[in-house]
């Protein structure tokens, strides 16, 4: 899967959250927060380029889902359940 359009343009916000998502379903952490990343910084840079409140309130959208789903992958790939290092 290339990270960029056919054209060689950069993706959307949403395209790089959907390409999180599916990084994320497949096991690939570490690909997916460096989606995640990107969806949060475009979204954030469009979010100062619009005046349009639809669009300002996609990208907000965008960019909280990509930063909580950043959260979470830190949170289970973090996880040590100690009981299993006691036997």
């Amino acid at each position: 899967m290339t990270e960029k359009n056919s054209n060689n343009e950069p993706r959307s916000a949403a395209q790089w959250y959907d390409l999180g998502c599916v990084y994320r379903k497949n096991g690939e952490f570490g690909e997916a927060i460096n989606a995640f990343r990107a969806a949060a910084e475009e979204a954030a840079s469009g979010m100062h380029l619009s005046d349009d409140p639809l669009l300002l309130e996609q990208l907000s959208s965008i960019k909280e889902k990509a930063e909580a789903s950043i959260g979470l992958i830190l949170r289970i790939t973090g996880f040590v359940n100690k009981d299993m290092m006691n036997p």
